[in-house]
């Protein structure tokens, strides 16, 4: 019998300040298959074998959103380990609010919206696993279990 085995994917939440207030880009999901029409944090992907956390997540921001971003820049704010539907998922997250480039849809066929949103005023067709990343994030709270129950 084999080891048992965990997918893992890697998320990002970008952020940046304005007159005093601080904005989370958004994705919005489209034609994916899972949460569409729904916002989700700047980027999220799944890790592939050889690669390491901040590897995999420098190369879905540029894939998805075409900005770099500098690893040293990247600080894991939360891990989730979650359960969906039987699938266990370990999904780290980072943030950042350093990077070059200006964020641009790259994928129009799994994204038809990106946008900066005041971070205390998500808008209401947000992921709900996203919004709960985003309030971890604020809350400095550092993992969470999801689908356990």
């Amino acid at each position: 019998m084999g080891r048992f085995k965990v997918r893992c994917a890697v998320f990002l939440i970008l952020t940046k300040e304005e007159n005093g207030k601080k904005y989370v880009l958004l994705q919005h999901r489209y034609n994916t298959g899972i949460e569409d029409d729904k916002w989700g944090v700047s980027v999220g992907g799944h890790l592939e074998k050889g690669e390491t956390l901040k590897a995999c997540l420098i190369r879905e921001t540029l894939e998805e959103i075409d900005i770099t971003l500098d690893s040293t820049c990247l600080t894991l704010v939360n891990i989730v380990h979650a359960n969906f539907n039987g699938t266990e998922y370990i999904m780290p997250v980072f943030h950042t609010d350093k990077w070059q480039g200006i964020p641009k849809i790259m994928e129009p066929d799994k994204c038809d919206g990106l946008k900066w949103f005041d971070i205390n005023n998500l808008p209401e067709n947000i992921s709900a696993n996203r919004r709960q990343m985003i309030e971890d994030y604020l809350n400095q709270q550092n993992y969470r279990e999801i689908g356990f129950e």
